[in-house]
């Protein structure tokens, strides 16, 4: 019998496929951040076509902002990235007045309460009282209960990317929404039975699913956490004030009732790791006040600390890795103000920067490593804008700010991953403006005047920045120039560059920058230029090819000369297949 000699060739083979952009922050200098939970995990793909092409979104669930101050704890501070410029990307106006409320955008929608109207609160023109002299507190409540009929409110939710109505929802007094889940949470004041109730709607069209009575007059934004809505109330009988939790069902949890006349004042309670923190002001002092902690599980009392608050406007506090950052302003003696930051488990004072002798009525916002606070200074007469170490207490920056960042929350700032917005209101001036500051160095960036002031703060998602004015207008910024889309295939990796604007973009650089590999076999580097990139139009540039195993580190950066550029770091996985034949 033949014998046949049987060879054996191994064929080694390896297919490299981009298979997975894995989005991380990693916030410096100018760095676009990206984070999404969803993708967290590694991408494995089997039998998948070698030139399958892999595209991966730029907007993630991360980068929305979907309550006041855009989370729980009240830190103002968002990872999604912030325009370079002042471009309007549209500007509508609603049928109704804002009084106090600021944009809640979430998955496309952006959300917003007409909130209050209050003498001492409303449009320029209007006021009629002397903000520096205290009212009786009865005042204060028939003012409050007093029923405006030339005004209307309610909740509006507008396409975030457009501006277009989808729907709105009528009520009298509607504070900041809270959006969880596709449903909006939203407290309201019903005038005529002197009573609050709770209103939850269907994100999508705006039906009302249940409402349920809350007592008392709810005057404080709509938080929310773990399956539990938190809010402040005014009680009319005792004159005091009550922190409410309920679940996302509408059912009742507990009620905290703040001792010793005591009252919350248009301040957002906080939460973090399973405590809420509230700031109160004494309603007979009007100047002093306590910062509080509860259990968030049963209401019961954790601590409290004494500080100088304000009866026109409580600033709220703000939490972050174990520590409570809240302003303590002295109104009767010194003048003097404090960004404080006390101990989030225990209330101990871990450290106190001074504001000098200021006005600062702001809350704090508060990043991975850093807070930030407005004050008005009383011998310059000059805003500040302050950006203290969070963990340290030490000053980093000190900046002017234009006009007078003076009362009310408009003094309030917020962050994106690398900028800080802030809108003053000055006082004698029927217009805002919106400052946008770097964040490493607190020099203006750009403005954006508006068409009427306002007390609300901007809000950041999806890489704009959101803001509404007093008489109904809601503005929206974002880029012109944008990189819209990342994508890989076998040997390659696509990015797609667009002018969303209405004017050309002229001297349009770019670079792709892969390197890394498990046999370092990746490193490429790719850049050109596009001599004129027109309105409304995109380009695809592209690095090729791109060939290594393992872990890949991506960077996509583009340029005009008179812009910061626009940065993507992605870090992703080129798979090699390694397929032994035999034969």
């Amino acid at each position: 019998m033949d014998k046949y000699l049987v060879k054996k060739t191994l064929v080694f083979v390896t297919i490299i496929l981009f298979v997975g952009a894995i989005f991380t922050p990693n916030i410096s200098g100018e760095t676009r951040n990206f984070i999404s939970e969803d993708v967290l995990n590694t991408i494995k793909i089997e039998n998948t076509v070698q030139d399958e092409e892999q595209q991966y979104s730029t907007t993630t669930a991360d980068e929305w902002w979907p309550m006041w101050r855009n989370s729980p704890g009240n830190d103002g501070s968002s990872s999604s990235i912030a325009p370079n410029t002042n471009l309007l990307r549209w500007k509508k106006r609603i049928s109704d007045e804002i009084f106090s409320t600021a944009p809640v955008i979430y998955d496309d929608n952006l959300y917003l309460s007409t909130g209050y109207f209050y003498d001492m609160f409303g449009p320029p023109g209007m006021m009629e009282e002397n903000i520096f002299e205290p009212p009786d507190f009865n005042e204060i409540i028939n003012e409050l209960l007093t029923y405006k009929d030339e005004y209307f409110g309610g909740i509006y939710c507008l396409d975030a990317d457009t501006g277009d109505e989808k729907w709105n929802y009528p009520l009298y007094a509607p504070n900041d929404p809270l959006i969880v889940n596709d449903k909006v949470y939203v407290t309201d004041m019903e005038i005529y039975g002197y009573d609050s109730s709770l209103y939850c709607l269907d994100a999508d069209n705006g039906d009302l699913l249940w409402d349920t009575s809350v007592g008392g007059l709810a005057v404080s934004p709509t938080i929310g956490a773990d399956d539990k809505i938190f809010f402040g109330c005014l009680d009319l009988w005792s004159y005091s004030s009550a922190v409410k939790c309920y679940d996302f069902d509408g059912a009742h949890s507990w009620t905290y009732y703040v001792p010793g006349n005591e009252i919350m004042w248009f301040s957002s309670p906080a939460y973090d790791d399973g405590k809420v923190y509230f700031v109160t002001t004494n309603m007979y002092s009007y100047f002093t006040g306590k910062i509080y902690c509860l259990d968030a599980e049963t209401g019961s009392y954790l601590w409290s600390q004494m500080i100088g608050t304000f009866f026109i406007w409580q600033s709220s506090p703000a939490v972050k890795d174990g520590k409570v950052f809240v302003v303590d302003s002295d109104f009767f003696y010194s003048y003097n103000s404090y960004l404080k930051c006390f101990n989030a488990d225990t209330g101990a004072i871990i450290w106190a920067y001074p504001l000098g002798m200021s006005i600062c009525l702001g809350s704090p916002a508060v990043t991975d490593d850093s807070a930030f606070i407005a004050a008005l200074d009383f011998w310059s007469y000059n805003s500040y804008m302050y950006k203290i170490n969070k963990d340290s207490g030490t000053l980093v920056w000190k900046n002017i700010v234009p006009g007078y960042a003076y009362f009310f929350s408009s003094s309030t700032p917020s962050c994106s991953a690398n900028k800080i917005f802030i809108l003053p209101w000055e006082y004698y001036w029927y217009a805002g403006t919106l400052y946008c500051l770097d964040g490493d160095t607190g020099s203006i960036l750009w403005s954006l005047s508006l068409d009427y002031d306002t007390i609300a703060y901007p809000s950041i998602a999806d890489e704009k920045v959101f803001i509404a004015d007093m008489y109904g207008t809601i503005y929206a910024i974002e880029d012109a120039l944008k990189i819209t889309k990342v994508s890989g295939g076998l040997l390659s990796v696509k990015a797609q560059i667009s002018n969303i604007g209405l004017t050309d973009f002229t001297s349009v650089t770019w670079n792709i920058d892969v390197t890394g590999g498990m046999l370092d076999m990746v490193d490429k580097h790719a850049s050109g230029s596009i001599a004129t990139l027109g309105a409304g139009t995109s380009k695809t540039v592209r690095a090729f090819p791109v060939m290594g195993m393992g872990s890949i580190d991506i960077q996509v950066i583009v340029r005009v000369p008179y812009m910061t550029p626009i940065v993507k770091n992605l870090e992703g996985i080129a798979l090699g297949l390694l397929v032994i034949i035999t034969s």
